[in-house]
């Protein structure tokens, strides 16, 4: 047991000699204490957006010897750049290069800030841009190789060497709110210790509060995956080697400072290169090309298995859907060396309908109809009611083409109305879906036969001492916009087998007369695109 102890100790030394220079970063806030929290109130702005784009300016600063020698490559500025956008681009994050100067002085060439920060202060005044994250490239720093000016700021400092690397993104991760993984753990170096801080535990139930206030890190203590802790051993706010990672979490969390920080809106320029992929939302079995704006020079295509590539090139692409059947969701991605664009499309004609609400607004009469499920990929919706009026939208008419919710008057009072609606698009229409929907006054439903269960036709009121309507919509399985066109016959025999009453049937006229009839049990043959046979109770 003596010998795991020390081995144990020997390793967390280890690891502290090895890291625990890298950053300087004082854990402190330079904001109201609020946004050390992942939970805070926010403006709801457009920032909070994952998918919104923002712009970071940065200024480099380059010192130099007094006498103008030394000092960081000006022409290796655009590798610099390129490793931020490489670490943040995935996040929706872009840098901006406002520009670069040089400070000739000796001084802060080999900066040394052992006993106190008073050279590092001093340097991030020295022609510091108030639009922009001042980045300070020195030949050398005693006591760290990166340091930002507390958590939240425009300023950071950064050895010659570590310029270029994610050593300069996880300072900028400190610039832009983020704390260590390790944060409040015993593992913090006491230069940068929070008294305010506390150990996330391992289960992460006080994620909010303690660690680095960031739920989808996992607890660490910079120990590696060791003493109970498994943290992920590639985040840029972690100090394991290498890392190149940021969470979702971490995003919302700088997201969510960009959007209350006066500090960092300063630094939010519209001077970005953003690559955008533009194009329709719905691709057909024809061309449809998608254009890439700022993707550089080595873009890479891949598309849905519902999709087909017709040609490709750095700034466009072409596709057109697998098959004329095709349908259903599909994806453009635009793969760039340090991000990957997506854009969502549909693929073929909608989807067709598969339900319907209807909400009855003024008693049994008028109503709200919506499409509840289906209609995906649909730019409109094509409606016909039969036995109704559509009143809403203003259309007054039984037929509307647009939006997938109307109101519909029913022409006959009680005895209900069938709707007919089918999803549209530029590639063609849906199958059409029908329903018949009853509006019973009395309280009651429409009855569908028991003795006949399979059969489609629906009749009401059963039993009836006056009229009988029938459903004819319910009788055609078609479904297309001719069926009020058509004449259905109906012959009605008592159970000895004698017609007793015969006739005519349409869209226009659906009701039975069964008032000169005598109690009793009688069969219903009605001939349409199929026959269909029910019973029906005379009272």
């Amino acid at each position: 047991m003596k010998t795991k102890l020390i081995l144990f100790t020997l390793i967390f030394t280890i690891t502290l000699t090895t890291f625990g220079q890298i950053c300087g970063t004082p854990s402190y806030s330079n904001e109201n204490q609020q946004q050390k929290s992942s939970t805070i109130k926010s403006s709801n702005s457009q920032y909070l957006n994952n998918s919104t784009s923002i712009c970071v300016s940065v200024k480099y600063h380059i010192v130099r010897q007094t006498n103008g020698t030394g000092g960081f490559n000006s022409s290796n500025l655009i590798n610099v750049t390129n490793t931020l956008n490489e670490a943040y681009n995935e996040h929706k994050i872009y840098f901006n290069n406002l520009g670069y100067d040089f400070i000739n002085n000796s001084t802060y060439y080999d900066i040394d800030d052992t006993n106190n920060a008073t050279e590092f202060d001093t340097l991030v005044q020295i022609n510091n841009d108030t639009n922009a994250i001042n980045i300070y490239i020195v030949n050398s720093a005693a006591s760290y190789n990166g340091k930002a000016n507390g958590i939240l700021s425009r300023e950071l400092v950064i050895d010659i060497n570590y310029a270029a690397t994610n050593v300069l993104a996880h300072e900028i991760g400190h610039c832009l709110n983020l704390w260590h993984t390790f944060h409040g753990s015993f593992a913090e170096p006491a230069s940068a210790q929070d008294p305010n801080a506390c150990s996330e535990n391992f289960n992460g139930l006080n994620c909010e509060t303690c660690g680095d206030y960031v739920c989808d890190t996992p607890a660490d203590a910079n120990i590696g995956n060791s003493g109970g802790y498994n943290p992920a051993l590639d985040n840029i706010m972690s100090y394991y080697f290498p890392f190149d990672k940021l969470t979702s979490g971490q995003n919302t969390k700088m997201r969510q400072a960009f959007d209350s920080s006066s500090i960092l809106q300063n630094v939010i320029s519209n001077s970005c290169s953003i690559p955008e992929l533009d194009g329709s939302s719905i691709v057909c079995n024809s061309n449809t090309t998608f254009t890439l704006q700022n993707g550089g020079t080595s873009v890479t295509w891949q598309v849905s298995s519902n999709l087909q590539i017709v040609s490709s090139n750095n700034s466009s692409i072409t596709v057109k859907s697998q098959s004329a059947n095709s349908s259903g969701q599909g994806f453009i991605e635009a793969i760039l060396p340090y991000e990957t664009l997506i854009q969502n499309v549909w693929v073929g004609k909608p989807q067709s309908v598969l339900s319907l609400t209807h909400v009855p607004t003024f008693g049994c009469t008028r109503g709200e109809i919506e499409v509840d499920s289906g209609g995906a990929g649909a730019d409109q919706f094509e409606w016909l009611i039969v036995g109704g009026t559509i009143v809403i939208p203003n259309v007054n008419s039984n037929i509307y083409t647009g939006g997938g919710t109307i109101f519909v008057d029913p022409i006959d009072g009680p005895y209900g109305f069938t709707v007919k609606v089918r999803a549209k698009n530029s590639c063609g229409d849906s199958e059409w879906y029908t329903k018949y929907i009853p509006t019973d006054c009395s309280g009651g439903t429409p009855l569908r036969s028991t003795m006949f269960p399979d059969n489609d036709l629906i009749l009401y009121p059963n039993p009836a001492s006056q009229t009988i309507f029938v459903n004819l919509n319910s009788l055609n399985n078609e479904n297309n916009l001719n069926n009020n066109e058509k004449e259905y016959t109906y012959e009605l025999y008592n159970l000895q087998s004698v017609l007793v009453k015969k006739g005519k049937l349409s869209y226009t006229k659906f009701d039975i007369d069964v008032s000169n009839l005598k109690k009793g049990r009688y069969v219903l043959k009605i001939n349409g695109t199929k026959n269909e046979i029910q019973h029906i109770i005379v009272k």
